[in-house]
């Protein structure tokens, strides 16, 4: 972080039908070097997709805090699955990589 400042990135979803139907792709958006990255990670978006099985719900977005030197990903879940930590991991070493 010490270079470019990070800018918030969020995670948007597409459904079939739109309204109520199934998450079919995910995209990134946000800081375009980062939300590239991250785009271009199949296993990550694979690993989202399959996170709570048929119904993906919730949101994932990523908050930088250069007053505090970090970076929060934040999540809707309470308790998330095994597959959303492990997602969760994957966008971490995407941020400490950037």
């Amino acid at each position: 972080m010490e270079g470019r400042k990070l800018k918030r990135t969020r995670l948007t979803k597409k459904k079939s039908p739109p309204l109520w139907g199934k998450v079919v792709a995910i995209e990134w958006k946000g800081d375009d070097s980062l939300a590239q990255s991250l785009n271009l990670d199949s296993n990550l978006e694979d690993r989202l997709l399959r996170a709570n099985g048929t119904v993906f719900k919730g949101n994932i977005g990523i908050f930088p805090e250069p007053k505090h030197g970090y970076v929060r990903i934040r999540t809707d879940y309470v308790l998330p699955s095994t597959e959303m930590f492990e997602a969760i991991g994957d966008i971490a070493r995407h941020v400490k990589s950037w």
